[in-house]
């Protein structure tokens, strides 16, 4: 049984983890974490499992911290894990320069799963993206648009940025979000919309000289972000030290 602490219990994806980990035989949620100031510390969000305000004791006292919090709550916990020698899989958007760079240093002595999108699918459409890219080369401009509900934080979504990043390693060219004027040459667009409670959709899209290539991911609840962010814990414990990502957890897939 792998004990998991697992942060941003009480938002949207923290939520429909708690009830999954309930059903998981092979996990067990052992400490739920929130902010310190957070209405609801200190009662039960499941049996035998109160939700808490800090988060070292927490963390030292399972195997695996499952962190769906901000990106500055994340920062926090990276330390934490790396005393404790504890693996991290957080699926947190909206690093900057500085996250991403203390991440990598925190999996030079730990394990971490990090992922922008934990969906099998979505680690499907970016493999068929670069793919693509690399068969089309740099003759199809490609462009990528994502649409979210208006909650979200972050634009353009981390899902959008990793596709972009697939499409630009396989050919080359520039990643642009918000273009003004005209079109580079070998730019690679992003584009983003922001609206009611849509869950979340990515459109790939390659445009050549009389033809149209479109993917699409259309997520219509996040139950299947879970189980793959879950899927995650069960495959880093034992890992050695590293920065992986879900094409890692999924084979490839």
């Amino acid at each position: 049984m792998i004990r998991v602490c697992l942060s941003g219990a009480r938002g949207r994806m923290g939520r429909i983890l708690t009830e999954l980990l309930r059903e998981d035989p092979a996990l067990e949620l052992t400490a739920a974490l929130e902010r310190p100031d957070h209405p609801e510390i200190g009662q039960a969000i499941a049996p035998k499992v109160r939700l808490e305000g800090e988060a070292r004791p927490a963390i030292e006292r399972c195997d695996v911290l499952l962190d769906f919090g901000l990106p500055p709550a994340v920062r926090e916990h990276l330390p934490l894990c790396r005393e404790a020698k504890k693996p991290l899989v957080t699926g947190a958007t909206g690093f900057d320069e500085q996250g991403r760079s203390e991440l990598s240093r925190a999996a030079e002595s730990i394990p971490i799963v990090w992922s922008a999108n934990m969906s099998r699918g979505v680690q499907v459409l970016a493999e068929l993206a670069r793919r693509a890219a690399a068969m089309l080369g740099g003759e199809y401009d490609a462009e990528i648009f994502e649409i979210h509900h208006r909650h979200k934080a972050d634009a353009p979504s981390g899902t959008a940025l990793l596709l972009a990043e697939r499409i630009r390693k396989a050919r080359g060219g520039e990643i642009r979000y918000g273009r003004e004027g005209r079109r580079a040459p070998d730019e690679i667009g992003l584009c983003s919309a922001r609206g009611g409670d849509v869950v979340g959709e990515h459109q790939v899209m390659f445009f050549g000289g009389g033809e149209q290539i479109l993917l699409i991911h259309r997520a219509s609840s996040r139950e299947h972000f879970a189980r793959g962010a879950l899927q995650a814990v069960r495959w880093i414990v034992g890992r050695s030290p590293g920065l992986y990502g879900m094409d890692d957890v999924f084979g490839g897939a």
